[in-house]
């Protein structure tokens, strides 16, 4: 365990860290990348949610799903897996519930990054 008194369920950052091969510069280009990239991502989604468009939220969501996924960003990559479910069985409005738990995940997200990699 590289990096102690972290909250893993938020940011592995262990587990980047072994997906980035020990690569500490590109674990900081790779975190800078995602969190410029993510808030564009939800507002596209928000978007999507917006006008009803069931497979695009579902789009979106599975982009979020995967990019917090492979960032080792669970919590966030776990809320976005439930917007990605909701949107694909047409379950808008649980998934326009979600948007909030969503945007908190990735602010409670960004905060580690920042302590922990940046």
């Amino acid at each position: 365990m590289l990096f102690g008194g972290c909250d893993k369920s938020i940011f592995d950052p262990d587990d980047l860290m072994e997906r980035m091969m020990g690569d500490t510069v590109l674990a900081r280009s790779i975190a800078e990348i995602f969190l410029s990239d993510i808030p564009a991502r939800i507002n596209m989604l928000k978007d999507r949610l917006n006008e009803n468009d069931s497979r695009g939220a579902e789009l979106q969501a599975h982009s979020i799903n995967g990019a917090a996924a492979n960032m080792a960003a669970n919590k966030l990559q776990e809320v976005a897996s439930r917007i990605e479910k909701a949107s694909k069985a047409g379950n808008l409005r649980v998934a326009v519930t979600l948007i909030t738990e969503l945007e908190d995940q990735l602010s409670a997200l960004e905060k580690e990054i920042k302590r922990l990699i940046l």
